[in-house]
């Protein structure tokens, strides 16, 4: 049973693999199924075994993509000191968004999902839900905001704006600034958490 584990693992990887390259080459819309087994070295009957469409196979990219950055980003707040919060801010924007082909991809399962895919639509919807709550947690830790109003509400703001900075730097990566978008960030959470005093 562990054998059968194993493989199962391994051919999904393979898929995985062959699916990232092939689409940072060709691109989403030129990558097929069929190109996509024949790089893995499997059958079609195989890749459908595993994948029903090529919606699903991006989504587990992505999903595989931000799980391990969430992971990594919880597990980073800790470790940080309260003063270290553009650089931190800084570093999640990054890793966030640097990878092209995975924010082309994510990019193309948001246009799917706009366009009507029930199916993605919904997973994304599950998604950004749990993104929300992490972004809150994060912004917690750093900015000591604690209402819940406040903090769902951070976190979707914060979410959208990271989904904007992702279209503008794939559009154009060559004048883009992590370090002046997270001092932008970092102020306003700075402005949220500690308001200034209104004057009589």
């Amino acid at each position: 049973m562990l054998d059968s584990y194993a493989k199962k693992t391994s051919t999904r990887e393979k898929i995985l693999a062959a699916t990232r390259h092939l689409m940072s080459e060709k691109g989403v819309q030129a990558t097929t199924l069929a190109d996509i087994s024949q790089a893995a070295g499997i059958s079609q009957g195989t890749l459908f075994y595993y994948y029903k469409s090529k919606d699903d196979l991006i989504y587990d990219i992505v999903e595989q993509h931000f799980s391990q950055l969430t992971d990594s980003i919880i597990a980073s707040i800790p470790r940080r000191s309260s003063s270290d919060k553009v650089t931190l801010l800084r570093g999640t924007l990054e890793k966030l968004i640097k990878d092209q082909d995975t924010s082309r991809m994510n990019m193309y399962l948001l246009q799917e999902a706009m366009a009507g895919n029930s199916e993605i639509k919904d997973r994304f919807m599950v998604k950004y839900q749990t993104w929300r709550e992490m972004i809150a947690r994060q912004v917690s830790c750093l900015f000591a905001i604690n209402d819940p109003e406040d903090l769902a509400g951070l976190g979707a703001v914060i979410l959208a704006i990271i989904d904007g900075l992702t279209i503008q730097y794939l559009l154009d990566n060559q004048s883009f600034d992590f370090k002046k978008a997270a001092g932008i960030m970092s102020g306003m959470l700075d402005n949220i958490s500690s308001p200034a005093k209104e004057t009589p």
